[in-house]
Parts: C-alpha cells; sequence; structure tokens
C-alpha cells in the first residue's frame, strides 16, 4: 500500500533486478519502471518521479548518459538520483558522481540498505522542495514589502500635499463663516443662512481633526494621552469614507479614561487599524453596526471594538494576526475593502509593547470583538520601548 505519495523510477534492463526492487518499494511508494535509458527519457515527460532508481549497463544510452541529460533539463534538475549497478569500483561511483547522480549503490544490495539510501534521499529532496517554497514565498512577500514601501511613500507624499491644502482652506472658510454670520444677522429667519452656517461649522471641525491628527501622528514624544480622544479622532477621519460615515451605523460608549503615557501614532495607528478592519469586515453584511466601549477594570483599560461582520473562522482565527496574512485582496476594481495583512499584526506588536494585549472573540456570520487590554501602570519611568 502507497503510503508515502512518493514516485520512485527504477530503469534496469533485467526483469528479475525490476522485479526485486518493486517488491522492496511497493508497500511504501509508487513504483514506475523502465527497461532502457530511452525510455526513461521519453516517460519522463509523462510524469515527474521524486526519485530515480538507475542502472548503468543497459542497451543503447548507458546510465551515465541518462544522468547527464536528465540533469541538463531544468525540470528534473532536484530529482535525486541512485546509480545501481554491479560494476561498483571507485572509478566507477566517481563517473556517476561526475554524471549528476546523488549516490550509488552495488549489485546485489541488500533490501534494507535499498531502503534506507531510498528514504533519506526522499527526505532530502522534501526538505529542498520545503525550502524552495519557503524561499519562493520569501521573495513574494519582498516584492510585496517593496510595493507597500513605494506605495506608503507615495501616500505619504500626498498626504504632505493634503496637508498643506487642508490648512490653506481655513482662510476660505473663515471667509464663508464670517459672511455667513452677517447674512445670519440681515436675514434671522432664513433656513438656508442656517445650513450654511452648519455646514461651515461641520467642515472646520473636519479642517481641525485632519490638522491635528496630521500633526500628533508625526509626534514621536511621549505625552499623556486620551485614549478616548484618539478613538474619536479616528472615527472622524474614517467618516471622510463614504461607505463608512453612510453605511455603517457608529456607537461610541466611551467610559473615562486615566491618562496614558505613550506617542499617539502609535495608538492611533492601532485603533485606526482595528476599525477599518472592523468596517471592512461588514462591506457584504445586511446589517452594519460598529460598536466602541471604553472601560476600566481590574487595574486594566479594556477596549472593545464589536463588528457585526462575517466573522472569523477557527482555522483563520489563528492566522490574522500573522504579517501579509489577509483574506481581501491587494487591489480592486471596485469599492470592495484591499488589504496587505499588516494592519492586524502592527496593532497587535505596537499594543503588546506597552505590556498590552488583543484579544478576540468571533462568530461566522455574526461578527467579531476586539479587545485591546492595556495595563494603566505603563512604564512611566522605565525609558522608551520601541520605535516605530
Amino acid at each position: 500500500m502507497n503510503t508515502e505519495s512518493k514516485i520512485i523510477l527504477v530503469v534496469d534492463d533485467a526483469a528479475s533486478v525490476v522485479m526485486a526492487i518493486r517488491n522492496i518499494l511497493d508497500p511504501y511508494y509508487e513504483v514506475k519502471t523502465a527497461s532502457s535509458g530511452e525510455d526513461a527519457l521519453t516517460i519522463l515527460n509523462a510524469f515527474k518521479p521524486d526519485l530515480i532508481l538507475l542502472d548503468v549497463t543497459m542497451p543503447g544510452i548507458d546510465g551515465y548518459e541518462v544522468c547527464r541529460q536528465i540533469r541538463a533539463n531544468e525540470a528534473f534538475r532536484t530529482v535525486k538520483i541512485i546509480m545501481v549497478s554491479s560494476r561498483s569500483e571507485l572509478k566507477e561511483r566517481l563517473n556517476g558522481y561526475a554524471s549528476g547522480a546523488d549516490d550509488y549503490i552495488g549489485k546485489p544490495f541488500q533490501e534494507e540498505e535499498l531502503l534506507a539510501k531510498v528514504r533519506v534521499f526522499l527526505r532530502i529532496r522534501a526538505l529542498e522542495n520545503e525550502l524552495q517554497q519557503l524561499n519562493n514565498t520569501l521573495n513574494e512577500q519582498v516584492s510585496l514589502r517593496t510595493e507597500q514601501l513605494l506605495l506608503a511613500e507615495k501616500l505619504a507624499a500626498i498626504g504632505r500635499y493634503s496637508a498643506g491644502i487642508v490648512h490653506n482652506l481655513n482662510t476660505p472658510l473663515q471667509v464663508i463663516m464670517g459672511s455667513a454670520e452677517l447674512l445670519a444677522i440681515k436675514h434671522p429667519d432664513n433656513p438656508n443662512i442656517m445650513r450654511l452656517r452648519k455646514a461651515a461649522a461641520q467642515m472646520k471641525k473636519i479642517i481641525s481633526t485632519i490638522i491635528s491628527t496630521g500633526y500628533r501622528e508625526g509626534g514621536t514624544e511621549y505625552t499623556e494621552l486620551d485614549l478616548n480622544e484618539v478613538i474619536r479622532d479616528q472615527i472622524e477621519l474614517l467618516k471622510s469614507n463614504p461607505f463608512f460615515k453612510h453605511k455603517i451605523r457608529t456607537e461610541l460608549i466611551l467610559s473615562p479614561l486615566p491618562a496614558y503615557r505613550g506617542i499617539y501614532a502609535h495608538f492611533s495607528q492601532s485603533f485606526g487599524n482595528l476599525i477599518k478592519n472592523a468596517a471592512d469586515a461588514m462591506y457584504s453584511s445586511e446589517q452594519k453596526f460598529l460598536s466602541i466601549t471604553t472601560s476600566v477594570k481590574d487595574g486594566v483599560i479594556l477596549i472593545k471594538i464589536s463588528d457585526t461582520g462575517h466573522g472569523i473562522s477557527k482555522e483563520r482565527m489563528g492566522k490574522i494576526f500573522n504579517p501579509f496574512f489577509t483574506t481581501k485582496p491587494l487591489t480592486a476594481s471596485d469599492e470592495r475593502p484591499t488589504g496587505t495583512g499588516l494592519g492586524l499584526a502592527s496593532a497587535k506588536e505596537m499594543i503588546e509593547a506597552y505590556g498590552g494585549e488583543i484579544s478576540v472573540e468571533s462568530q461566522l456570520g455574526k461578527g467579531s470583538i476586539f479587545t485591546v487590554i492595556l495595563p494603566i501602570m505603563n512604564r512611566k519611568d522605565s525609558g522608551r520601548i520601541n520605535e516605530w
């Protein structure tokens, strides 16, 4: 019975040898056979064996030439080849290695030795394949990270220009607000003027939030933070997204919290990533309800971010904080949420740097609750934590 799903090709012109090897290997592996070098090279195109047991002396092309031709083919360079021959002198073995063979076993061979060599080289091949897969994954991640860094730099440049534009909006906005006030004095009962004043006030609040948040995001100094204010800032910023503003119903239940010593950007990025993740999870939900609560209990600050999204399966629960793990596309032609798989990972790392943690509860089809737990005594006098 084949238990390891490995394919071994036996190449030998002696039917008795082929039968003997098949009897040894059949209980463990899938065995294919060829009676000549030419046959072996032909059938290699039909399947890719994990290991080849190759006779040296055969009519037509000998084993050394077969080995050289296999190694010349890029598709078969990693296939393991063990030469099997009655000619086992040092010169013959060296010729085999020079042709590209991985090992050499003499005839007659012991069953235990043949099995041991097969298992060793199959294990080596499996490790090489695993290493290649890891290397491919690393290359993909490096490529993705490079794209992300380029995008981040591009967005940073856009952000700098946007900050200047937003700041320059203050001057014409002051003119609009002043003119609206004068019109309100002259026409106190005009509803259109009242709406104009209200819209101008809302615009001023948005501009003020963007400017103050951008200023604090650039800071690297430790200050006494109002975490509730950080959460409110992130909600205001996310309202610039029409989906978040018009589709998601938001509830904030923010209890008074003690001042928390830290860097504003660490918490604004962490909370922003968690809130955005909750919003993205509700993109296809019939009900879209985001709830954020803060409280103090047993010497820790609790921040709960709840959504009515699609939930997280048990299989994915253990991966959600892994860097680059995401169920969202990197880009999308429509308004679907996109992601890089770094938001939750960076949020977790930043919160843990303050001695905190993030826990998750989730039900498929019902939603998730992410809870940030921060110790109140958070290293006020212990120096700096990791820089980001």
